[in-house]
């Protein structure tokens, strides 16, 4: 056979139809069907991760924005944010913040707030709990309106404006004052002028006082209250929406817990979800202020005790309006 025959014969054999062939094609596409596989889902996994990675950033740095511990120092009297936790989503999470009151050595749950925080969009209340509901009630052996807390159905504390006129100004202290030795109790007092920190700390002293509430109202303020609010309950502060800041019954306070309670408004009213009434707040702050010497005023505080602990707030001339809160068994 010649060479030309040679050639034309292995021409004519079709190499790909062979078995071995078709065998070796296949294991290739195999491995490079697992090979796309691996790469893809890798890819994926490298993507969602990033993915959810940077949302986890983004959402945590907007819960530093919302977050309001910090506005919580300031606002709410005898209010303190207490636990809580953060359950996150792809995107979203939810928190829950815990809400309690100090009384004496004791404290008591006053409200559960729960709260989503989209990655994008605008927070949403999911639930606020029952202790920011308040049942109002005409009670006429107090001759005012009680109001209480929906959540564990105790007595809110009210405070009365000092210049404002009044039909009637509680004594509750005197109530406090006979109740069981067993009892801690929880009383709002309201002065008859506004007090720098100095002047409250002699005349107060530090024994038994949980809360301080700051003046800022200003002078507009008070006069548009007594010229168009016509009854007792509307001319009240609720000690929810009091500004103030927490004192430590074991230590004087002194002048130094006013710079910080302000260093805090200052920070909150440019960062904080709160910032309008914040600088609405410090607005009148800073009105009040002219005639001390730049230091904040006192309105009112809030102490607690026992009993024969809140004796020595009876009978103080410059305390215009006490008003009995929450209370607990001691033990």
């Amino acid at each position: 056979m010649s060479d030309k025959q040679d050639s034309k014969n292995v021409e004519d054999i079709d190499f790909l139809s062979s078995p071995a062939m078709q065998k070796a094609i296949r294991k290739t596409k195999r491995k490079q069907t697992i090979k796309y596989v691996i790469i893809t889902v890798l890819t994926m996994i490298i993507l969602i991760t990033g993915f959810f990675s940077s949302s986890q950033y983004l959402i945590n740095k907007r819960i530093e924005k919302e977050d309001s511990t910090m506005f919580d120092t300031v606002h709410g009297a005898n209010i303190q944010a207490s636990g809580g936790g953060y359950n996150y989503d792809l995107f979203s999470v939810t928190s829950e913040t815990r809400y309690r009151k100090t009384i004496g050595d004791r404290t008591i749950l006053w409200d559960i707030k729960r709260e989503k925080i989209p990655l994008f969009g605008r927070k949403e209340t999911l639930e606020s709990g029952n202790g920011m509901v308040e049942v109002n009630s005409l009670n006429k052996s107090a001759q005012r309106y009680v109001r209480y807390n929906d959540l564990n159905n105790e007595r809110k504390i009210d405070f009365y404006y000092p210049g404002l006129s009044y039909d009637f100004l509680p004594n509750e202290l005197k109530i406090a004052t006979g109740l069981d030795e067993n009892v801690l109790i929880e009383v709002a007092l309201s002065f008859n002028k506004p007090m720098t920190i100095t002047e409250v700390s002699k005349q107060l002293g530090h024994d038994n006082v949980n809360w301080l509430w700051v003046d800022t109202t200003s002078v507009a303020q008070m006069k548009r209250m007594e010229k168009e609010l016509d009854s007792d309950s509307n001319k009240t502060k609720g000690g929810g929406g009091a500004f103030g800041f927490d004192v430590n019954p074991e230590y004087s306070y002194s002048e130094k817990n006013g710079q910080f309670f302000m260093d805090t408004m200052d920070q909150l009213s440019q960062t904080d979800s709160h910032k309008r009434s914040i600088k609405e707040a410090l607005k009148g702050i800073n009105e009040n202020t002219q005639s001390t010497d730049g230091k904040i005023r006192l309105n009112g505080a809030v102490v607690t005790g026992t009993s024969a602990e809140l004796r020595r707030f009876q009978n103080l001339d410059f305390i215009r309006a006490s008003v009995l809160g929450a209370t607990i068994d001691k033990y």
